[in-house]
């Protein structure tokens, strides 16, 4: 099983913060024409959530590199955050897999990142 490179997990958590909160530019991630979008509830101040960009752009065009599968497995275990099952059910594997895989995105990323 591939080992998990910890400068590697650190951006891939960044980049996860930056693919769901945004990049601190302003622009809502979801429009209010969205048929999903609802208002805040009563009550409730509205506040701008912003992500360092540091290194995601760079992190992002690695990511694009690697195969379908294992940019699904990146998204579903960093920015879905949920249980190792339900990661497993959602890209229709074994959680061991789940695991084997993000590990070898760690691989990957380490030598593309390396190359750049």
């Amino acid at each position: 099983m591939p080992a998990r490179d910890e400068r590697i997990e650190a951006r891939l958590q960044r980049w996860a913060r930056w693919v769901t909160v945004g990049d601190g530019s302003g622009f809502p991630t979801m429009s209010v024409l969205h048929r999903e979008w609802t208002p805040p509830s009563p009550g409730t101040t509205p506040t701008l959530k912003v992500s360092a960009t540091s290194d995601v752009r760079q992190t992002h065009r690695a990511l694009e590199q690697l195969s379908a599968r294992l940019k699904n497995t990146v998204v579903v275990h960093y920015c879905h955050k949920v249980p190792l099952a339900e990661q497993a059910r959602r890209l229709e594997c074994a959680e061991s897999t789940v695991v084997q895989r993000v590990g070898l995105v760690h691989q990957r990323l380490a030598a593309l990142l390396r190359e750049t």
